[in-house]
Formats: structure tokens, C-alpha cells, sequence
């Protein structure tokens, strides 16, 4: 493998670790008093990749104890409100 090929892997690799440890935020959800079905469904998808991206960055900072718990609490929080809006959004939907 020639130098450059070399710097590049090495730039990719350390691009992915810096991904990693990013913290990531979670999403917006729609108001479920109004929203339509593409956008809870929007909102699911955006939630499955939320937890992905906080389950790689908990594995960054599974040494930092107050790092971790403070993403677990947000992963909570997340999960929460949006299994809050879903059953508003099917209460709605059921009475329509």
C-alpha cells in the first residue's frame, strides 16, 4: 500500500472514531394532535436512528460514567415522548 492510500484509511478511520463520540440529539416529533401518518412514520425512523447513533456513542464513553447516564437519560427521555405521542396519535385516530 502506497503513503497516500495509507493517510487516507488513517483519515477514514479517525473520521469514524470522531463520529462516534459525537453526541447525538434527539429528534423533533410531530404534534400528534395534527400530524399525519408520513409523519409519525418519519418520526419512527428518526427515533430508530437516534438510538443507533446514542448506542455507538455510549460505547464512546462507556468510561465516562456521567457522560453515559446523561445519554441514557436523554435515550429515556426520547423514548418516552415518543411512545407519548404514538398513543395520542392512535387515540385520535381511532376516534376519527
Amino acid at each position: 500500500m502506497n503513503t497516500k492510500a495509507l493517510i487516507f484509511t488513517a483519515l477514514l478511520m479517525t473520521a469514524g472514531a470522531a463520529n462516534a463520540c459525537d453526541k447525538p440529539t434527539a429528534p423533533t416529533l410531530p404534534d400528534p394532535d395534527n400530524a399525519v401518518t408520513a409523519q409519525m412514520v418519519k418520526a419512527k425512523n428518526e427515533m430508530k436512528a437516534f438510538i443507533t447513533a446514542a448506542e455507538t456513542y455510549l460505547k464512546c464513553v462507556e468510561n465516562d460514567t456521567g457522560k453515559y447516564n446523561a445519554m441514557v437519560d436523554v435515550m429515556q427521555k426520547a423514548a418516552d415522548d415518543f411512545n407519548g405521542i404514538v398513543r395520542k396519535y392512535k387515540k385520535r385516530m381511532s376516534a376519527a
